[in-house]
């Protein structure tokens, strides 16, 4: 006989709207969801003043495009956008960020983000990714990229955090979301874990928000530190482990371009690069040739404002002999103005301040070298992740997705996140005060019983396989099976081994607390989402914005048969896939 809900779970927690993920997207969310006067759970896994890839400051407001600013249309920007993304970004979902991108400025002004100048002006630059770049080399910007505000917001969540608390938004903080609970095919509520006490929660919800973020931290092998620090350094907050995606998965949601791998440069034994040294320096190899006159066609296509594949990994005349990985590839600074060094202050002064305060330990930002690699880190945010329509709903009904999460999509970043919190939250405003909560039948009864079992089983086990380790090792797999250069007989092993990691040694997981239960709540989602971007990169048979997804066996795009999604959901536990035009998918 199925027990009540509330002899299952040690709470159970009822609101209009059910936000996972306290991020910038998240935040925003509650925020214009408790304006328009919803009731709003917040469901974080660390602590709100600091949690998201943007915890530990931003310095810029990007994207923007207007015709009186940088004689570029929105629409024209989003456009623009989508179509680097090979054929498989969502023009419709890039035009929505682009015309709305302004937006979110008037609440973030209000509750005390500091985006104007002293004088009431914004610091309006070129795109710190297109001509920005350039112009702070010293040379004469090719192309528009679309703009940002550069703006001291080091404070960014702080702010968020604050505006939360005075609206008495209910915040359940280090408590990790673990499961979606559906009902004929819409999301009714969620399971969820308090990592300090072990306690098992279920939320049940009008409609929930998936806010969770990227999935690009934890999927590869970091080789310059020893375990488990290896674990936790990178380029991305490694609290975002891919949870959202994952559980969407499991719930049966439909993902794509999980096959297309996030790639980015990084100093040797230093992660990230020093802080405005990307934005800034130039690059040299061995030979003292400056790598952006050596490949000039790469460097072009940076200045007039390409985003993926970002022109300063390749410099390589083709993948089978990529620069940075053949020679010693160092950042220098002979012949950049003066002024950049202090552009790279400012931005390290408001977003990772840390690094500032490396970089003026070794000297300055000027100081030589910095030697670079080419680090693969997981699933590119934004671009591989949940689908959802022009409402940001996923196709579970009542699932909506926010910010690095989601798929199809340019990488939007902080802009992307606030655009879709705000949009979703003004969409469920209007549509949720005449819908009724669904009830919970035995079928959602089984569900929540199921995933108990599966988050608190690891307890019962005081001998088995530590967490981090099997993480550790699945990372060695992907790195060593999967990577940059992917041929089907290491990626077929990698799926037979990440298979016998589910089967014989997930089942084995122990922990002795609720923080060593965390860890094996996240090693599963870890081990899900390598096993989906093994199995989608092999059903790729070419290759498609390389280095992110580049086939040794092969290595040309088939534009016939593969400009298309690959979209993938789980069915009876089986991975199922179709392939659909982008204007389909969405």
């Amino acid at each position: 006989m199925i027990k009540k809900l509330g002899e299952i779970a040690d709470g159970v927690f009822n609101s209009d709207l059910l936000v996972l993920g306290g991020g910038l997207a998240g935040c925003m969310a509650a925020i214009r969801a408790s304006q328009k006067g919803l009731d709003v759970i917040i469901v974080e896994k660390a602590a709100l003043r600091r949690s998201g890839q943007a915890g530990r400051g931003l310095d810029h407001y990007a994207s923007i495009a207007h015709p009186k600013v940088n004689g570029l249309s929105a629409r024209e920007y989003g456009q623009r956008r989508a179509a680097e993304l090979g054929g498989l970004a969502s023009s419709k979902l890039s035009v929505i960020t682009a015309q709305d991108a302004l937006k979110p400025i008037k609440i973030l002004e209000e509750i005390g983000v500091k985006l104007k100048e002293d004088d009431g002006t914004y610091k309006l630059i070129p795109h710190r990714i297109g001509g920005g770049v350039a112009k702070q080399r010293g040379e004469k910007p090719i192309g528009t990229a679309g703009d940002c505000i550069l703006y001291r917001g080091a404070d960014l969540k702080l702010r968020l955090a604050s505006e939360i608390v005075r609206r008495k938004i209910r915040v359940f903080e280090r408590t990790m979301f673990t499961g979606l609970i559906t009902r004929d095919g819409s999301v009714t509520g969620v399971t969820a874990l308090d990592v300090r006490t072990g306690r098992f929660y279920v939320f049940r919800a009008k409609a929930v928000l998936l806010s969770t973020g990227g999935a690009y931290s934890r999927m590869y092998d970091y080789p310059f530190a020893t375990f488990p620090n290896n674990l936790f350094t990178g380029c991305g907050i490694p609290t975002n482990v891919g949870s959202g995606q994952a559980a969407a998965y499991r719930a049966g949601a439909k993902l794509t371009n999980l096959e297309f791998l996030f790639v980015s440069i990084q100093t040797l034994c230093s992660c990230p690069s020093p802080q405005g040294a990307v934005f800034s320096a130039k690059m040299k190899n061995s030979q003292n040739e400056e790598l952006f006159a050596k490949y000039p066609e790469v460097r072009e296509k940076e200045k007039g404002g390409g985003f993926y594949p970002w022109g300063r990994y390749p410099f390589m005349p083709s993948m089978s002999a990529p620069e940075i990985e053949r020679d010693v590839v160092s950042y220098y600074w002979d012949g950049v103005p003066e002024t950049a060094e202090s552009f790279g202050a400012f931005m390290a002064a408001n977003e990772t301040p840390i690094y500032l305060k490396l970089t003026e330990n070794r000297g300055g930002l000027r100081r030589s070298p910095y030697e670079l690699y080419a680090w693969h880190q997981g699933i590119i945010r934004g671009f591989g992740g949940v689908m959802r329509n022009e409402m940001g709903e996923a196709s579970l009904k009542r699932l909506f997705v926010a910010g690095d999460v989601g798929g199809a999509m340019p990488a939007y970043g902080s802009t992307g996140a606030f655009v879709w919190g705000l949009r979703i939250a003004d969409y469920l405003a209007g549509t949720l005060p005449g819908i009724e909560e669904t009830a919970f039948d035995n079928d959602q009864m089984e569900q929540v019983l199921v995933e108990r079992q599966r988050v608190l089983e690891p307890l019962q086990r005081r001998e088995g396989v530590e967490p981090l380790e099997l993480e550790d090792l699945t990372r060695k797999i992907m790195s060593y099976h999967v990577g940059i250069r992917k041929i089907e007989p290491r990626l077929r092993r990698a799926i037979e081994l990440l298979e016998i990691i589910k089967t014989d040694f997930i089942p084995k997981l122990s922990a002795k607390n609720p923080h060593e239960l965390m860890r094996a709540v996240e090693v599963q989602d870890v081990v899900e989402l390598c096993g989906l971007q093994a199995r989608t990169a092999l059903l790729r048979r070419e290759t498609r914005m390389p280095p992110y997804h580049y086939r040794v066996d092969y290595p040309e795009p088939d534009e016939t048969s593969w400009r298309k999604n690959l979209v993938v959901y789980s069915k009876n536990g089986e991975m199922k896939h179709e392939l659909l035009a982008i204007d389909d998918a969405v």
